[in-house]
């Protein structure tokens, strides 16, 4: 078992882009587990769309888990594309889908793994609320 100095430590820390903690710091609740009864959602003033984070710790991760409830009746969202990956999984509801001009339509159940440098949109096609487990990189919020 290797056990460097703190300078050594903070050296490949800051190579990583990761604090010293993330080497030290063990699994806690806190840090790993998220509890469906203390979800907390939010919103956007251009979105009718709410949010809710599936997980805690925001320093030194690249991946976003959230849980987007989608009304009825929205618009359909700003066509864009940015750096990483998208994951997303349809719990409740109908949702379309559009990468690179090409619509698909997810049930709940479907689920779509996608680049984010590819041209896409999305919006709640159904006549009641959507439920979406929304996974990606890097990191939104």
């Amino acid at each position: 078992m290797a056990s460097p100095s703190i300078t050594s430590l903070a050296g490949i820390a800051h190579a990583l882009g990761v604090t010293v903690q993330y080497f030290v710091d063990t699994p806690s609740e806190e840090r790993s587990v998220s509890r469906g009864d203390q979800l907390k959602f939010f919103g956007f003033a251009d979105s009718a769309n709410l949010f809710a984070r599936l997980t805690n710790v925001t320093g030194g991760r690249q991946l976003e888990a959230i849980l987007v409830r989608m009304p009825p009746g929205q618009k359909r969202s700003e066509v864009t594309t940015h750096a990483g990956e998208e994951f997303m999984y349809v719990i409740d509801g109908e949702v379309s889908l559009t990468l690179e001009g090409k619509t698909f339509v997810l049930r709940a159940g479907d689920s779509a793994h996608y680049e984010s440098t590819v041209p896409h949109s999305w919006v709640n096609t159904a006549r009641v609320e959507s439920v979406v487990v929304w996974v990606g990189t890097p990191r939104l919020f």
